[in-house]
């Protein structure tokens, strides 16, 4: 069998213009999740209305779809090492696009958070084997630069999504959401079959038994600055997924906005999530990985604090929520290709576990943070503003703990 010419290239420590083609794929295959998550926000009060279930029942499909997408991850990742990329992706795509099918003909609650469940059981393999690619080609502030080219592209997606909710709304109504997203599942299976190539060799590919499968895990979790930037990142994220779960009923609910604003307001997060990742991607060949993981904690931790400020004393309007929840979000753009790098830049034998276990810690933080927005909502912006400011907290406090001298690889 023939041996893409990609195969066989060092890792690099300054990387090359990457092909636009294979950044614009890349970009796709991690728009994946966002998209997945974001594109039905708009609807959800009326999903559940038509499905005759709470907000609070309604909330916990984002939840679940976290739990899922955190899970798959960990099996995920050593499969990577051990097989290849191409089929652990080309695998769970193909189970995205069924479950993604499955969505449309759901007549319950129930139905969708088993089906929201599959979907995230397939798209996991997607976030794995992205950070897992970009490891096996990059280190250190390369990896961060790459992660940020690619972050840029993926980022129109959770910036056109909820107007692409929205607009579908209007025109055919919520399970159309989940057919567009059936659709794209399916190009996205024939795009990596086509055109993704195998960055694993076999020479480097991890041949211990089948029940050492998981033993990557522990060098990880015993790796003390990389678990610090796992956490870091895991909590940051956490901070992001609750904004994502409380902000349709904070911005249509409580400050009576319309859908189609909804969806223009939430672009402005992913606009300057946009404008970080690109300064990032500038700069930090410069600066380093540390300084920029320092200015988004700063960023999300101050922003977080006014928030809650603002919430507790009765002064938080509509302007302030998405002027803070914007920088708030935009924060990441430093945060997320920085932290990535530095959680997988030590284990060159176990980049699709350090990745998986990245992966899933995110979405699994992620998932809590949902879920406890969902179980404390008391028609206020109270719970959503709390638990985005605590996780903002909490990460610039394991930060500060475990990750802050900079490793070799910074």
């Amino acid at each position: 069998m023939a041996v893409h010419p990609l195969e066989n290239l060092p890792l690099l420590s300054t990387p090359p213009s990457p092909a636009l083609p294979l950044m614009l794929l890349l970009g796709a295959i991690a728009a994946v999740a966002p998209l997945s998550i974001d594109m039905y926000l708009p609807a959800l009060p009326l999903i559940a209305s038509d499905l005759a279930a709470s907000s609070a029942r309604l909330q916990q499909s984002v939840a679940v779809f976290l739990f899922g997408f955190a899970l798959c991850q960990l099996v995920y990742g050593p499969l990577s090492d051990r097989i290849g990329r191409r089929p652990v992706l080309l695998f769970g795509l193909l189970l995205f696009t069924a479950a993604s099918a499955a969505c449309t003909l759901v007549n319950s609650a129930e139905q969708l958070l088993l089906t929201r469940l599959l979907q995230a059981l397939g798209g996991g393999a997607s976030a794995v084997v992205i950070n897992a690619v970009v490891r096996d080609r990059y280190q250190g502030p390369a990896a961060a630069r790459v992660f940020s080219l690619v972050i840029m592209t993926m980022t129109l997606a959770p910036l056109l999504a909820p107007s692409i909710g929205s607009l579908l709304l209007q025109v055919s109504g919520w399970r159309a959401i989940f057919l567009l997203l059936t659709l794209q599942g399916l190009t996205l299976t024939l795009w990596v079959a086509c055109y993704l190539p195998e960055t694993l060799p076999p020479a480097r590919r991890r041949q211990q038994p089948w029940r050492q499968l998981f033993a990557g895990y522990l060098s990880v979790l015993r790796h003390r600055q990389a678990m610090g930037h796992l956490l870091c990142s895991a909590l940051a994220f956490a901070a992001m997924f609750a904004f994502i779960t409380g902000s349709p009923f904070v911005y249509i609910g409580l400050f009576q906005v319309s859908e189609q604003l909804y969806g223009v307001l939430f672009g402005c997060n992913v606009l300057l999530l946009m404008a970080a990742n690109g300064f990032n991607s500038r700069y930090v060949m410069k600066t380093g990985l540390h300084p920029m993981i320092v200015a988004g904690l700063a960023i999300q931790s101050g922003c977080g604090l006014v928030l809650m400020l603002a919430a507790l004393s009765g002064l938080l309007t509509l302007t302030l929520t998405v002027l803070c929840c914007a920088l708030f979000i935009g924060a990441i753009g430093l945060l997320a290709p920085n932290t990535s790098a530095a959680v997988v830049a030590p284990f060159e034998h176990h980049a699709g576990a350090a990745s998986a276990l990245m992966g899933s810690a995110r979405f699994f933080c992620g998932a809590l943070a949902a879920m406890l927005v969902a179980l404390l909502d008391d028609g206020t912006a109270m719970p959503m503003v709390t638990v985005m400011g605590g996780c903002a907290l909490a990460a610039a406090g394991c930060y500060a703990i475990l990750a802050r001298a900079p490793s070799a690889n910074a």
